[in-house]
């Protein structure tokens, strides 16, 4: 992971950045966040906003924004594809901006969080930065300010930069073409295609109060890394009493993650790790398992949410990894077997 450096940016040209955003039925909220993208202290080229098919009043405060300020461009999804993927896919594709941020409806971002971004991403094809989770409703949330993992191996099993917080160059667009297909969200596939190419900056800084509540589309409950947040029994327990079915998710995921690497056009030390990882998962014998456990032990510093400093516990979890990998998929428990 490329580290930021805070000196200002040598370019004296902006960079042209489209923000999209994607709504449905988020009138509540909405206002806070368009006004926070609009107050940024770093010109925009254009606001895109693609509704899907909103019941409430967020298109009429769109169409008044619109009116208000020329960068804000606004339509409803008539791609056929709906949801979080559909619709961002669609509205991604309405972009001129030779960079694009992504913005949530409902969230509130700090004034500074596309100057910043701006000025750190350089030559890398993605930048984020940390986001803080708050709410207004009761929703729990769990602020964790550890930077986390960049590398793709860690990405390839939960991704750990959010879309809310990604600043990304638009030739990322190219390589996920077809991705609303898959049943990996957008920002999994640009955060790996730039994590396959070895080209992710993380700025260290708040960039994004994310609002959580249960309304949300992509709304859970925080889960953290397992070891943290619900305790070492909890984690063993589930990871091998349900290991069986456990794997069976995770080469699903695999099925899918497997070809999508093989097709990313790079050569780099973590692209083939990852191919070589996903294949791995999707086997079954005893001699793959065996290999699983070396190569976790191997990588141990890139397959947790953050680095694990403490050598003999890094090394602990790491060989455990080869059961807990499938804890993360634990919401696809049957509900009775849920704990």
């Amino acid at each position: 992971m490329q580290e930021y450096d805070p000196s200002p940016s040598l370019s004296s040209t902006p960079l042209r950045i489209s923000v999209v955003m994607c709504t449905f039925n988020g009138a509540r909220y909405l206002q806070e966040q368009m006004d926070s993208i609009l107050r940024q202290t770093y010109p925009i080229e254009e606001v895109i906003v693609q509704d899907d098919g909103s019941t409430d009043e967020t298109f009429s405060l769109l169409e008044q924004y619109a009116k208000r300020d020329g960068r804000v461009k606004i339509s409803r999804n008539e791609s056929g594809l709906h949801g979080v993927n559909g619709n961002f896919f669609s509205a991604m594709a309405r972009t001129k901006g030779e960079y694009i941020a992504i913005s949530d409806q409902d969230d509130i971002w700090e004034p500074d969080k596309l100057r910043l971004q701006a000025e750190a991403i350089g030559k890398s094809l993605l930048c984020s930065g940390f986001s803080v989770p708050f709410s207004t409703d009761g929703y729990p949330v769990r602020v964790d300010m550890r930077k986390p993992t960049t590398h793709l191996l860690r990405n390839t099993y939960l991704c750990n930069l959010p879309g809310h917080t990604l600043l990304f160059h638009r030739s990322l667009l190219e390589l996920i073409r077809g991705g609303e297909r898959l049943p990996l969200y957008y920002d999994t596939q640009l955060v790996m295609n730039a994590a396959a190419a070895e080209s992710i900056v993380f700025v260290d800084k708040v960039l994004v109060h994310f609002r959580r509540h249960s309304a949300a589309a992509t709304a859970t409950l925080p889960v953290g890394d397992g070891l943290i947040s619900r305790g070492a029994l909890d984690y063993v327990w589930v990871s091998l009493f349900h290991h069986r079915f456990l794997q069976g998710e995770v080469r699903k995921r695999f099925s899918v993650i497997k070809p999508m690497l093989e097709k990313m056009p790079f050569n780099t030390p973590s692209l083939r790790d990852g191919i070589y990882m996903s294949r791995l998962q999707l086997r079954r014998d005893p001699i793959a398992f065996v290999k699983k456990v070396v190569f976790f032990v191997r990588h141990s510093h890139f397959i947790f949410y953050t680095e694990e400093r403490r050598p003999l516990i890094r090394l602990l979890r790491a060989a455990f990894f080869v059961y807990s990998c499938g804890y993360y998929y634990r919401a696809h428990l049957p509900h009775h077997k849920q704990k």
